[in-house]
């Protein structure tokens, strides 16, 4: 017994006549008495009386037309989680990344994945902080990981992960001898720190604001590189985060003594935009990577 039997069948019982159900199944009338014919053949009965004034059901055939909807309705919800199932596992995943944030993963994070998931494709781009937003917003990526504060209005967020930022301190300056500076001390010193479009750079210049001053930018870049390499120059004090400033030569990373100076990495998603079977499972992946409620967008 077929699904399209099946189909034919409750046609010519919602027809009553072999003619009509073939003109509204678009088939020829031959076609589709061959299938029924089969259909009785598989099950052993007849469905149908012919008479000189047409048809009308067996008591086989009441019984069939009272239990094929269902079945039809079921097998039609088997094909629908079958298809579900097979994209899940043959998507593609456009992922932006702000600069920096993905090397605040663990190194295995997306090999892991890649096994677990081989016939998902991940797509990665790397932003600045406003413009992967922007990706994310215009639908030019599936999801995004940007840096706090995240506008929650336009996206749906979860906080990933925190570093604390830092101070990347020449070793000729004293305040590299420090453990921890409070932001009072910093008024007469000049700093590196990347440009506008990164979050920490608003980060850090609100907090010297609040502190009472407006800190003296001696160059603002694109390039975390060119903050390391300037702040070794002593050129000036270069504003980082300390997963990036362990093991840098000529220099020290000196933490805020205020411990609410973080940064933070947000997994960002735009609100009401069904994700796939593919997005879902990379966006519950990654926050059992992080330990962290999942996002689920695919209702």
């Amino acid at each position: 017994m077929e699904n399209r039997q099946l189909k034919y069948f409750l046609e010519i019982c919602r027809e009553r006549s072999f003619s009509s159900a073939a003109k509204s199944l678009y088939i020829s009338q031959q076609a589709l008495s061959k299938s029924i014919q089969k259909l009785e053949s598989d099950l052993g009965v007849p469905l149908f009386d012919r008479t000189n004034s047409g048809i009308r059901l067996t008591q086989y055939g009441e019984y069939l037309e009272k239990r094929a909807a269902p079945i039809l309705d079921e097998l039609e919800c088997v094909c629908s989680d079958i298809a579900q199932m097979k994209e899940s596992q043959q998507g593609k995943v456009e992922a932006a990344f702000s600069f920096g944030v993905i090397s605040s993963f663990p190194p295995d994070w997306l090999l892991n994945f890649q096994r677990n998931y081989p016939n998902i494709l991940i797509s990665i781009k790397e932003y600045p902080d406003t413009l992967c937003e922007q990706a994310v917003y215009s639908e030019q990526a599936d999801v995004g990981f940007t840096i706090a504060p995240v506008e929650e209005s336009r996206f749906c967020s979860r906080v990933l992960k925190r570093d604390k930022m830092c101070l990347l301190i020449n070793e000729k300056n004293p305040l590299s001898q420090k453990k921890n500076v409070c932001f009072e001390e910093l008024r007469n010193e000049r700093f590196i720190l990347v440009n506008q479009e990164f979050k920490l750079h608003h980060n850090f210049i609100d907090r010297c604001r609040k502190a009472g001053f407006e800190p003296q930018i001696y160059c603002s870049t694109m390039e975390m590189m060119l903050v390391q390499k300037l702040s070794r120059a002593n050129q000036g004090i270069g504003v980082s985060v300390s997963f990036i400033c362990d093991s840098l030569p000529g220099t020290r990373a000196v933490l805020f003594s205020d411990p609410t100076c973080t940064w933070e990495v947000c997994l960002i998603t735009k609100p009401n935009r069904k994700a796939s079977y593919a997005v879902q499972t990379f966006l519950n992946y990654i926050c059992s990577l992080c330990n962290t409620h999942v996002i689920d967008q695919t209702g």
